[in-house]
């Protein structure tokens, strides 16, 4: 019997009246190969690209654009294929039916499981076949393309099978349609929603928790907690040529799954049809599955609209609300009857200390997640995003074994490329930064100290385990962070490793000025050029990490343009010029770098506060209690002289306590040219007495400030503001070609964008 179950005279018998299935399955992939083929070819032809531009793009389109629709066809086929065939279980007499047939579990499992598979296979082997055939007419064929069109049926197959399986698993744990829908919708949807309410508890109860980056057990529920996230992950990594691990996970799971319903609709009771679950654990362990996480969201619902004291009473109240209604749901549905709303109350009461013990682990830290730090020993690097408090900007750029290079931008602080990292691991300057960092993080919305930073920190661990953290950083704290990222791990090198680069792939040198206005310098001059990066590689080598710490009041914007792959998403319609892409730093200059302003000093542009001919100062004195601001003109000279000793640039945060900037005065420095500069604060420690007498006569308090990393326009490289704040100044002087810069007047952090 098992041999003539499996005949082709028999499938065509069991096949009459499906023969739509295969019909529409048909349809399908002809969409999403041969049609798709057809369309993407004919525009690329009408958008002019050029021959080797197409070869690129269509092979492309094997790896993405195919992959993608066929996946979809593919999840349509797992699901008709899948229904068709178990549906009758939640049906009493077709189930009889079936099972009084002269045929064992196993081998009407396997029947239905076969037939559904070709009624999927056939149609798509002869459209992919049709597809491979339109592109080899117009000449794109290749052993690669009938290499790709293989891995793609194999890609599509399993995705297939994975889903296939799990549909039928939840068939044959159900006895009716109703709870199938629920708890197959639970199994695609149960990770992303439950991450969802971790994630809003973390931010609602632990300050130093991060949520930009999704990692660890977060990512694990976001990405590999459902099978539909799974795949969709496993696809997107086929495309750029990294799923061999994601593969090798799909497959286990869906020899799992396959495994697991087999078991299931082998030992599943004929006379369970009609029943909300089929086995009486599993269904428990469904309850405790959506009634914890649910209470848990449904008290965290309440828990934002109040504050004070009584937002703790409401949250309560809240998860109590939940726990109760959600458990009274969930046993309705099972029992099919209100009545059973407060049945099981014994299990509704240890569902209640579940959700008590989970609140209380956040609201009570008792996991210790604020204060834990990895040991040093087990740190591999540490990666620390620094635009909130560093105006300087770099980016990473490794070469690649092709030629071509790939770069990393300074925004994505959080790339491996970016890491920071010693000879064996972080040393120990850097580790004791990080442990006052942690063991001094606030842990209520006040925030004590002169200027505090809110940054984030990536630990790398040797076992490959990521962990973020956000923190809130004292300027004593940063400075220490700062300096042994210097002294003891590789940011000299990261920051500066432009220097590495040939110099033929410099575009573009604009020097940053003293007075905040921006030069195009030594364009026509690569003996010029040369001599200055020489100067920066001697300066910077010399240079210590006490040397960095100090505040820079010039700064260099070098661009390069670099040969870079081919990109399909930036592919320019007949262009047959080679891929570029550009890398930029703006880097400060230091005081000690001796060599370098020798060389900028024969531009002739200023390069200190002393270099700059001031005619008056205007100070913006601002009364943060009352909000009322007061504007001061000072013309004199002796006044000017002793501002000018107190003027510095607002740079890095991280700058030693005489160079703290005063928040409360806004300055703006006017020259001979009638330029007005924004780009300077007055250092606490060397106010001129006569404006410490007008902060007392305005009764002006020093305010803490807090500084969040601001948002990157990766386009720019600057932080974005409103246009109102700021002034666009265009140059006229000495540079090698017009240029124009805008001025922040911001009281955060004062920089200029040149173009």
């Amino acid at each position: 019997m098992r041999s003539r179950i499996f005949s082709s005279k028999y499938i065509r018998t069991i096949s009459k009246g499906k023969a739509w299935i295969p019909a529409f399955l048909t349809l399908g992939f002809l969409l999403a190969f041969p049609v798709t083929g057809l369309v993407k070819l004919g525009s690329w032809q009408n958008m002019e690209y050029t021959v080797d531009q197409m070869g690129v793009l269509y092979n492309h389109l094997w790896k993405d654009g195919f992959v993608l629709a066929g996946m979809f066809v593919a999840a349509i086929a797992a699901f008709m294929n899948s229904v068709n065939g178990f549906i009758y279980l939640y049906s009493g007499k077709k189930t009889d039916f079936y099972h009084g047939l002269p045929l064992k579990r196993s081998e009407i499992f396997t029947e239905k499981t076969v037939t559904g598979l070709l009624y999927y296979l056939i149609p798509y082997v002869i459209m992919e076949f049709l597809a491979v055939c339109i592109g080899a007419a117009r000449g794109f064929f290749s052993l690669n393309i009938a290499g790709m069109a293989v891995k793609m049926l194999l890609l599509h197959l399993l995705i297939y099978l994975v889903i296939y399986f799990s549909i039928v698993l939840i068939i044959s744990v159900t006895g009716n349609m109703l709870m199938g829908i629920l708890c197959l919708g639970g199994m695609y949807l149960y990770g992303i929603v439950l991450n969802l309410i971790l994630v809003a508890y973390g931010q609602s109860f632990w300050r130093t928790f991060f949520s930009e980056y999704q990692y660890g057990g977060f990512n694990t529920l976001l990405h590999s907690a459902s099978p539909g996230t799974l795949i969709l992950d496993m696809v997107s990594a086929y495309a750029e040529g990294k799923a061999g691990k994601l593969v090798a996970a799909v497959i286990i799971l869906g020899v799992v799954l396959g495994v697991l319903a087999w078991i299931a609709y082998k030992k599943r009771p004929s006379e369970s049809a009609g029943k909300s679950m089929v086995y009486p654990w599993f269904s428990t362990v469904v309850r405790f599955m959506v009634v914890v996480p649910g209470g848990l969201a449904v008290g965290w619902i309440f828990y934002p609209l109040t504050t004070g004291k009584v937002r703790i009473l409401w949250w309560i109240f809240g998860m109590i609300l939940g726990t109760v209604v959600i458990h009274g749901l969930l046993e309705t549905i099972y029992q099919m009857s209100f009545q059973g709303f407060f049945a099981k109350k014994v299990q509704l009461v240890i569902a209640g200390v579940f959700v008590a013990a989970c609140a209380l682990i956040y609201q009570k830290d008792l996991l210790h997640f604020e204060s834990y730090i990895p040991k040093q020993e087990d740190i591999v690097s540490v990666n620390l995003n620094m635009m909130s408090f560093d105006q300087d900007y770099y980016e990473n750029v490794q070469k690649t074994k092709d030629g071509a290079y790939e770069i990393t931008a300074a925004n994505n602080w959080a790339e491996p490329a970016m890491a920071f990292t010693g000879k064996n691991g972080i040393g120990d300057q850097t580790y004791k930064a990080l442990q006052n960092i942690v063991a001094d993080n606030p842990k209520s919305e006040a925030i004590d100290g002169d200027y505090t930073y809110y940054s984030s920190i990536k630990y790398t661990l040797k076992s490959g385990r990521e962990i973020y953290r956000k923190y809130w950083i004292e300027t004593e704290n940063l400075s220490a962070l700062v300096k042994g990222l210097y002294e003891e791990e590789n940011l000299k090198e990261q920051k500066f490793g432009f220097l590495a680069l040939e110099q033929k792939y410099l575009k573009n040198i604009v020097l940053n000025d003293a007075s905040g206005n921006g030069y195009s310098i030594f364009q026509n001059d690569p003996d010029k050029i040369e001599q200055l990066l020489e100067a920066m590689k001697k300066d910077v080598d010399a240079a210590t990490a006490e040397d960095f710490l100090q505040t820079p009041e010039i700064k260099i914007d070098f661009t390069y343009q670099l040969p870079g792959k081919q990109n399909v998403n930036n592919m320019m319609p007949g262009n047959t010029n080679a891929d570029v892409q550009y890398a930029e730093w703006i880097v400060g200059i230091y005081p000690s770098f001796k060599n370098t302003l020798a060389i900028l000093k024969e531009t002739g542009y200023p390069l200190t506060v002393e270099d700059l001919d001031i005619e008056k100062i205007m100070l913006s004195y601002f009364n943060d209690e009352n909000g009322q601001q007061e504007d001061v003109t000072y013309e004199n000279p002796e006044e000017i002289k002793a501002l000018k000793e107190a003027l510095t640039v607002r740079y890095n945060g991280y700058v030693d306590k005489d160079f703290e900037i005063y928040q409360n005065i806004y300055v703006a420095v006017c020259t001979d040219k009638g330029e007005a500069v924004y780009t300077y604060g007055l250092k606490t420690e060397k106010l001129p007495d006569f404006v410490k007498e007008k902060i007392t006569e305005l009764g002006i308090t020093q305010s803490s400030i807090q500084v969040e990393a601001p948002a990157i326009n990766e386009e720019t490289r600057y932080i974005d503001d409103d246009d109102e704040n700021l002034v666009s100044q265009e140059i006229i002087g000495g540079a090698d070609e017009p240029t124009s810069i805008y001025l922040e007047s911001s009281s955060d952090s004062d920089s200029s964008e040149t173009e």
